[in-house]
């Protein structure tokens, strides 16, 4: 598989005709393990913040191209098993290591990619050795400009207090901070706050190792601005664009919900994200909406949207959480950053998905989307009257991760809209795992 983007940008390092903080040139693989590994720490803990490169086949005096064809060639699998079975990683943390060919005049080029974390420093616990080469435990070792720093030396105490403001997310501004503080879940508390006339509570957490983070579950009066409102998970005004809460089985006979709540965050006194929440399964259930598109209603794993997700689901939700939160997965796309959605979007563009809603004039799935369409099924849940049926139901559902079923009231208006909707999300949700595993 050829990789466009990561070959032009390869491509624009070589005519650079230098090495810099973010890649290295080899002209070979390396014939010491203890040399690759030591490359890889240097390139994991590099104030770049980015992800960086070592490029093997090219020279690194003249950076002509040579091309790779030695016995020490390695692949994806034989990196893992150097990282993950030989040395003893502080912490647990392991660098992020992939190893992608390209080919250039013909020739062809690996560039072992090290993935930007914030989980620098990265070094190890005990010592690793091979044919008298040595990567000492606790030392820490980063890349200088175009330097590594040499085994025998540690990095210099304002680089190793950059890569520990990193860990610590020091680095950023609130707002970065905030994405790196909601990732921390185990470390937020919850306090109760005031009775409001209607007996009711607001209540907040806060972030421990830094107060002035906190989160608010919030209600908000039903008649505000007079807007409609739902009261029942299947009343028109719910419509379509909820469709993921129908693969939760729980709604096909708790029927309850309300959109009157909202979860703000805030450094300080100023705000930086706030969401409305949809509540279903009597109040235990509560969901910070997927970001709303045409084609594909998702989430962006670096995003505050999934983020708050993940957080409301574990400091606000209760019974059947898990559960629930799975099942909507399974029909809502979640991406890991903006470029891959772009990515794929365009992929399945490609593909024979319309940029704009399937259905509206002229615009038809046609090709592999069509074909995937047609192959990607939602069931009917028969029982919606019989209780007998709901435990068996809710098991088969959670022990079959393939297996989605519309929890609509078949009476709903919108039944067969949501049944399409749900087969959207799913064939989207599938599609874009297989295309993930064909990209590796």
């Amino acid at each position: 598989m050829e990789y466009v983007d990561l070959k032009n940008e390869i491509l624009e390092l070589i005519e650079r005709r230098a090495e810099g903080k973010y890649w290295d040139f080899k002209q070979q693989w390396h014939s010491n393990n203890a040399d690759l590994l030591h490359d890889i720490i240097c390139m994991a803990n590099s104030p770049a913040n980015r992800d960086c490169y070592i490029i093997i086949g090219v020279e690194d005096k003249t950076y002509n191209i040579l091309g790779v064809n030695d016995e020490n060639r390695k692949n994806q699998q034989k990196i893992i098993d150097l990282l993950r079975q030989k040395p003893s990683w502080a912490g647990g943390y392991v660098p992020e290591v992939y190893v992608k060919t390209i080919t250039i005049e013909g020739k062809e080029i690996d560039v072992v990619i090290v993935k930007q974390s914030d989980n620098t420093p990265f070094y190890l616990l005990e010592d690793y050795e091979k044919d008298k080469k040595k990567i000492s435990k606790g030392v820490i070792y980063t890349r200088k400009g175009d330097t590594n720093t040499p085994k025998t030396q540690t990095a210099d105490l304002y680089d190793t207090e950059l890569l520990w403001k990193r860990r610590f997310g020091l680095l950023y501004n609130p707002s970065q901070r905030a994405k790196f503080y909601l990732k921390d879940l185990d470390n937020w508390e919850s306090v109760e706050g005031e009775t409001d006339k209607s007996g009711r509570k607001d209540s907040f957490v806060f972030y421990r190792p830094d107060p002035d983070y906190t989160v608010y579950f919030v209600y908000e009066d039903e008649t505000d601005e007079g807007l409609p409102y739902a009261k029942d998970v299947n009343d028109s005004a719910v419509g379509t664009q909820s469709y993921y809460l129908f693969a939760f089985c729980n709604v096909s006979y708790h029927t309850g919900y309300s959109s009157r709540r909202k979860v703000v965050l805030y450094y300080k006194e100023v705000p930086l994200f706030s969401s409305v929440i949809e509540s279903i399964d009597d109040g235990r259930i509560r969901v910070v909406p997927p970001e709303l598109s045409v084609i594909d209603p998702h989430y962006i794993e670096d995003s505050f949207q999934y983020l708050m997700f993940e957080f409301v689901f574990r400091h606000w939700c209760f019974n059947y959480s898990t559960e629930a939160k799975e099942m909507f997965l399974r029909v809502i796309p979640v991406y890991k950053n903006d470029e891959e959605h772009e990515e794929f979007r365009e992929y399945t563009k490609n593909n024979g998905m319309p940029p704009y809603f399937p259905g509206r004039k002229g615009k038809v799935m046609q090709g592999k989307a069509l074909e995937r369409i047609h192959n990607t099924k939602i069931y009917i849940y028969e029982g919606y009257d019989d209780p007998s049926t709901r435990e068996p139901i809710a098991q088969s559902v959670k022990n079959t991760p393939e297996l989605v079923i519309n929890f609509a009231n078949p009476e709903n208006k919108y039944f067969q809209l949501i049944t399409e909707e749900l087969r959207k999300g799913k064939m989207l949700v599938d599609w874009l795992e297989d295309w993930r595993n064909n990209k590796k």
